[in-house]
């Protein structure tokens, strides 16, 4: 199907539809938003610049439907607008002007992205070029379901004394209840936590083997594999986990299709619309476990699609920074990046970015997200707004080569967990980090069925 109109003249569309939506946004902005539900038509006027783009795609069912852009644009609405369309909660917690602030800091890192987005894109690094260049024939991709499984499930047989019955009854519990949890600071069993990330991509494989084979048996048990493997992962509590997996494999499989008709997208779409319902069971059981919740009724809280408390939490952000705290610099910066350090290595590595929210606010015990945008105006203000979302553009028009260049589509994996870790990536800098950890697991999966495969012969 042609494309009317080019990648770049579209991501100029989205910036200016962003950032005329984020004028008229402003325009109309209450004069006490703070009050729960003011800001449902601002967020709502917002929501369509920022996703104008995407939805034309979609009316046309263009091949670009699929591009990183969309989904992160899907991401600036789910996990700072979406609260504010709901009219979840009030905003009482924070100034008006900070509430004002901080609705702009929206719009302007969205406009951002789509001029990110323009021009032509950075070259794949080396090692991430490599891992999706692997052909992924169906035998291929058989030898890897296993691998993954028996990789991704050692932690919590390891945590149980390989006791099978013993790690199955901790399902249903809540989060921190099965031995294989631990605390915010971890010793040498951190190493084993990392086993974890090669199950990631036990969706995105069996979503591959149904796209190109059908339910043959050999994909009903990979579908028997994924599903513990997410029950796993469930246990912990991390929506965002299943978010990435289970999203990376309706990823594979839309770009399995060779065709995107009404059908394919609808399936698409309430695959969509399951995960989400599955996040929002997580947050109901997690704290409790299943027990204590069917013990209440089992009625789940759905009042509303509970994501975080992102906007509240930037708001809350920019009225104490640099009023009350300087920003910080460097500081995140460095905070995210040496995360993959083991602290056993490095016993001093800082425990915060240089701002504790939590603490400020009189909270403890929790951690507080403030979306990407949050943690890119806490280091250096206004001007970090601005890079931090055109930086996040460059990084999904150069994740899109993953699915234009012919070496590399036969490998969608690679480009689904790409795409997933950038709109995980909007909640915070450090989930760019440790869900990447999915393609460095993905790598040496691949690495080690290669070797057997040659082993084999």
């Amino acid at each position: 199907m042609a494309e009317p109109i080019g990648g770049r003249s579209e991501a100029g569309i989205g910036f200016a539809a962003t950032a005329v939506t984020l004028l008229m946004a402003i325009a109309i902005f209450p004069a006490n938003p703070s009050e729960q539900g003011a800001l449902v038509l601002p967020a709502l006027l917002l929501t369509a610049g920022i996703m104008l783009v995407p939805v034309t795609r979609a009316v046309r069912r263009s091949q670009s439907l699929l591009n990183c852009e969309n989904l992160v644009a899907f991401g600036f609405v789910f996990w700072l607008l979406l609260d504010l369309i709901q009219g979840a909660y009030d905003l009482s917690d924070t100034t008006d002007a900070a509430i004002r602030d901080a609705f702009l800091a929206i719009g302007v890192s969205a406009a951002c992205m789509w001029a990110g987005v323009a021009g032509k894109a950075w070259p794949i690094p080396k090692v991430l070029a490599e891992i999706a260049a692997r052909d992924m024939d169906t035998r291929t991709v058989g030898r890897l379901v296993p691998v993954c499984f028996v990789l991704g499930m050692f932690n919590y047989a390891f945590a149980t004394g390989f006791d099978i019955p013993v790690m199955f009854s901790y399902l249903g519990e809540q989060r921190w209840a099965a031995p294989w949890g631990r605390g915010q600071l971890g010793g040498w069993d951190a190493f084993l936590d990392q086993m974890q990330y090669f199950g990631y991509v036990l969706p995105s494989l069996t979503a591959l083997l149904i796209a190109r084979r059908g339910f043959t048996a050999q994909a009903w048990f990979s579908i028997l594999l994924s599903g513990i493997m997410i029950a796993f992962l469930s246990q912990g509590g991390g929506r965002r986990i299943i978010g990435v997996t289970v999203g990376a494999a309706i990823l594979v499989w839309i770009q399995s299709q060779k065709t995107l008709n009404v059908r394919r997208l609808t399936l698409a779409a309430v695959a969509a619309l399951g995960l989400l319902a599955g996040m929002q069971f997580m947050l109901n059981i997690r704290t409790t476990g299943y027990d204590e919740f069917a013990f209440r009724g089992g009625e789940a809280e759905y009042d509303y699609l509970h994501v975080d408390d992102n906007f509240l939490r930037l708001s809350q952000v920019i009225q104490l920074v640099p009023s009350e705290h300087p920003h910080v610099g460097f500081q995140q910066l460095w905070f995210t990046i040496v995360r993959p350090v083991p602290r056993v290595f490095w016993p001093g590595k800082p425990l915060d970015p240089g701002f504790d929210l939590p603490t400020i606010v009189g909270m403890k015990g929790v951690s507080l997200s403030t979306s990407i945008i949050g943690e890119w105006y806490l280091s250096f203000g206004w001007f970090a707004v601005v890079f931090g979302g055109w930086l996040h553009g460059r990084l999904a028009r150069t994740a899109n080569v993953l699915r234009e260049t012919p070496e590399f589509r036969t490998n969608p994996i690679v480009y689904g967990l790409a795409v997933m870790v950038l709109v995980s990536g909007m909640r915070s800098m450090l989930e760019l980090v440790l869900m990447s950890y999915a393609l460095v697991a993905w790598f040496i999966a691949i690495k080690l069925t290669r070797q057997r495969a040659v082993a084999t012969r």
